[in-house]
């Protein structure tokens, strides 16, 4: 597997690495036994073979970054997940029981992000939006953002867009929350550089697939 860390400067211990789908996909079916039984029952209700392979090559490569940073062999890292932040079922946020590392996933087309920090974190990745579908989603966001988004000629809402939703999910994905409660909270904004929120600090991530991403940190 060929995880590569991203050049990005993040506080602390924070690191982020990225992972083509394609180049590692023989290498994580190869690997498959070293899932446990919840992830692959997971890769198992995929019915598209790229689905199968964007999940093994995202959970593989997880257990070996995590290994690495852990040293701890990738089969033996045992993975939980707390109780859902919005309803308290069993499938909230992945957490390693006993373990101070936090961890978060993320994956659009071809490639597969991967966080780790000393704090809840959570990344996020999209491929840039048609135009219909910021049109479609963009009352959903906060009122400020849908401002900013309606003041920008035409062909720049993509990537506006695209930004401002992947620095939400990041900070919905650390909390645990998802989506589950809506995109209108909390404002992120949807400019060149970031808003930090009150309890998360926000970063924009290059990415080499011409999209989106970002992280965000728990700062309490």
């Amino acid at each position: 597997m060929h995880p590569v860390p991203l050049p990005v400067a993040l506080p602390g211990q924070t690191r982020v690495w990225a992972a083509s789908v394609a180049e590692n996909a023989a290498a994580a079916t190869a690997r498959r036994g070293e899932l446990d039984r919840t992830e692959s029952l997971r890769a198992d209700r995929f019915r598209r073979f790229a689905d199968v392979d964007r999940f093994l090559v995202a959970h593989v490569c997880l257990r070996d970054v995590l290994g690495t940073v852990l040293g701890t062999p990738p089969a033996r890292l045992i993975i939980d997940r707390e109780p859902c932040a919005a309803c308290g079922g069993p499938h909230g946020r992945p957490y390693l029981p006993g373990r101070p590392v936090h961890f978060s996933l993320a994956h659009a087309g071809d490639l597969v992000l991967l966080a780790v920090a000393p704090v809840p974190v959570g990344v996020d990745v999209e491929d840039l939006p048609s135009d219909a579908l910021v049109h479609e989603t963009m009352a959903g966001l906060h009122e400020d953002e849908r401002a900013e988004l309606l003041a920008l000629p035409r062909p720049a809402r993509a990537a506006a867009f695209a930004r401002c939703w992947t620095r939400k999910e990041a900070v919905l994905k650390s909390t645990g929350q998802g989506l589950a409660h809506g995109t209108h909270q909390p404002y992120v904004g949807t400019a060149a550089e970031p808003a930090h929120t009150a309890e998360h600090r926000v970063y924009d991530l290059p990415v080499p697939s011409g999209g989106a991403a970002a992280l965000a940190l728990w700062t309490g």
